[in-house]
């Protein structure tokens, strides 16, 4: 079961990666300055640049972001799978992904605000807002389909309650 769980978490979570990486490329070709983000992410993370204006695109500086934040989507994948496998076993406990999901997504909003405030403001909050909700819906919908039996029970029970009306 633990290797399921890694196998599914490493594939969704590298989904999610590509969905934001994806969004933003799309965000920064419209803009005019290609790969602009993981670059001025990059800058922010790894030689802590505060000041958008001196962000050039730097290729290393986009890869090394690239594999950080797949990492981190990793991880949250793995959870994420964790989720799922006990949902398609206990399906009362589907509450928990909304709320890991909820606290994940405030959480996320209230690190960025705190620690990255400066550089991030040249992104705008709607593309990241935008760019998460693509990232978790390639992600659910990847976790969906491979735990068949989680829309079975959410068919019989909508609310997760148990035969025993729990």
């Amino acid at each position: 079961m633990f290797a399921r769980i890694m196998r599914e978490g490493f594939v969704a979570g590298l989904i999610g990666a590509a969905a934001v990486a994806l969004w933003f490329l799309v965000v920064d070709l419209v803009g005019g300055n290609a790969f602009f983000t993981p670059s001025m992410l990059g800058s922010a993370v790894f030689w802590g640049m505060r000041d958008p204006a001196l962000v050039e695109v730097n290729f290393p500086t986009v890869i090394a972001y690239t594999m950080l934040h797949a990492l981190l989507f990793t991880l949250v994948g793995i959870i994420s799978a964790a989720l799922a496998t006990m949902v398609d076993k206990f399906p009362s406990t589907l509450f928990l992904i909304i709320f890991f999901f909820a606290v994940f997504e405030v959480g996320f909003y209230i690190v960025v605000a705190t620690m990255a405030a400066p550089i991030l403001g040249r992104l705008a909050w709607s593309n990241v807002a935008v760019g998460n909700l693509i990232a978790a819906l390639g992600m659910g919908y990847y976790l969906w389909t491979v735990h068949p039996h989680i829309k079975e029970e959410l068919m019989e029970h909508p609310l997760g309650e148990t035969a025993d009306g729990e």
